[in-house]
């Protein structure tokens, strides 16, 4: 008995048309049982968009499971050509497959049965529908949103201070009343990002997203023009029909203190943190930052505790002096350890000569050239000589030669600048030099490259946990490579 999987899948845009799962679900089974089918499985996608396949698992798991030879399947069923896709090319492109494969597909409503030749011709007008139906939707999405904009009307998503009731936006008493506490402390308690944060936090209260408040979350609060009744559309405020949590004198007093902060000011704690985002939080596994330390003492801070305060994370503080000093004896043991000089060397030779070799090779088939027209030269003056050719023809054969000849030394000339870009020999003194004394090169960098390469070379840092700043030391430095397989095979 032919073996066959159903398909379902609803769409998430409302449309009129939108069949229940288990309606289709009904409609194949019916169908399998009157035409002596055995239905394997239906492979059920849920609320997924037509637009394209990149989304669905579970539709491109049902297409791999049926191009697969051994599952022997050999009919796919959906209830309606749309529910394969509503884009043409990407439905025609799997019904080419399907059929090279020797598998047949039914879309139910559409009448439509791959086994008859007509099938092709009724499946690609069903696809141009449906894609068609797709671009509908999409104007009558936007034309929506945009009338809704013009009306004053919020366009969807989460709003802290607000829910959306009957698509209308409402406020949240308990909300509204953290997002004035957060104006309120930043314009006239003079409060910065990170106080009003971690008092949130200590308070209990949480985003939107139920997650704890960042210095982000605060800016973004502080920022957001939906508090004083506007709304944005396509990056144009306009009045909304919401109403207002912050007064315009709160409002105005608020934007006059960020424009005033915005300025960049000098760094209270200046330095360089080159391990920041390699060490990790002891307790909470989040990277550790510059710290919020006295220009005396220097520390590695909980970015978690930095961010959010203390109820996010503790500070679990690691001195700066301690952790990079550690850091760079170990890293420096290591490399000199495992003797990467001559390897590296060799590695850098390897990849040199397969990018010179092949241009050599392309400037010995010009060479040849060069010869030949050499030698074609000879040959027409021999003719000139013998009467085989007349003067006017031989001027112009030459002619021809010495614009070939000029172009062929202009090729030669191109590869062999290529080549010495491209020979790394000349660097071989300065990576010796460098590894033989990693230390001192390592000094010489400036910041930014001392970072980018200790991230080259460090996946991560661990940190032992600890009540005091002395107990919290390094744990172990997780490389970006294997060291054990290296020191083995260099």
């Amino acid at each position: 008995m032919p073996k066959a999987v159903g398909y379902v899948r609803v769409s998430t845009d409302k449309q009129l048309d939108n069949t229940s799962i288990e309606k289709q679900i009904e409609e194949i089974e019916k169908y399998c049982e009157r035409e002596g089918l055995t239905l394997v499985q239906i492979y059920n996608e849920g609320a997924k968009s037509a637009e394209n396949i990149r989304y669905r698992s579970v539709f491109k798991q049902m297409y791999a499971d049926v191009l697969d030879k051994e599952s022997n399947i050999d009919y796919v069923i959906v209830f309606k050509a749309d529910r394969i896709s509503r884009d043409n090319l990407e439905s025609l492109y799997i019904f080419k497959r399907l059929t090279q494969a020797k598998k047949h597909l039914i879309c139910l409503a559409d009448n439509i049965d791959t086994r008859d030749p007509k099938a092709k011709l009724l499946y690609q007008i069903m696809s141009l529908v449906s894609e068609l139906e797709r671009d509908m939707i999409k104007l009558r999405t936007t034309s929506g949103m945009e009338r809704r904009a013009t009306e004053g009307k919020h366009n969807g998503g989460k709003v802290f201070g607000y829910t959306t009731k009957n698509k209308e936006l409402k406020v949240v008493p308990e909300e509204a009343k953290v997002v004035k506490f957060i104006f309120k402390k930043y314009a006239i308690d003079q409060w910065g990002y990170r106080k009003i944060a971690s008092h949130l936090n200590v308070l209990g209260k949480t985003t939107k997203n139920n997650k704890h408040w960042s210095i982000t979350a605060v800016k973004t609060i502080l920022t957001n023009r939906i508090y004083i009744g506007d709304i944005k559309w396509r990056n144009e405020y306009r009045k909304g029909k919401h109403s207002a949590i912050i007064d315009m004198e709160l409002w105005e007093q608020t934007q006059k203190m960020l424009k005033v902060n915005s300025h960049i000011q000098e760094k209270v704690h200046p330095g360089n943190y080159p391990l920041s985002g390699l060490i990790k939080c002891p307790e909470c596994g989040a990277p550790m930052v510059q710290g919020n330390s006295s220009p005396k003492y220097k520390y590695y801070q909980c970015s978690k505790n930095k961010n959010s305060g203390k109820k996010a994370c503790s500070s679990n503080l690691v001195k700066k002096e301690y952790a990079e000093h550690y850091v760079y004896e170990q890293v420096f043991y290591s490399l000199k350890s495992i003797n990467i000089v001559e390897p590296l060397l060799k590695m850098l030779h390897s990849f040199a000569m397969s990018e010179i070799e092949p241009l050599e090779e392309k400037i010995k088939a010009y060479q040849l050239e060069l010869r030949q027209l050499k030698e074609k030269r000879k040959e027409l003056i021999s003719w000139k000589l013998k009467d085989i050719i007349t003067e006017v023809i031989l001027k112009e054969e030459m002619h021809d030669i010495q614009i070939q000849e000029n172009l062929t030394l202009k090729h030669i000339d191109n590869l062999q600048q290529q080549i010495r870009l491209r020979d790394k020999t000349h660097l071989s003194s300065i990576i010796k030099n460098s590894f033989q004394d990693f230390k001192t090169f390592f000094d010489l960098i400036d910041d930014e490259d001392k970072k980018a390469l200790l991230r080259s070379l460090i996946k991560e840092i661990h940190v032992n946990k600890g009540e005091k700043t002395k107990d919290r030391t390094i744990k172990e430095i997780i490389y970006a490579f294997d060291l054990d397989y290296l020191s083995q095979v260099i």
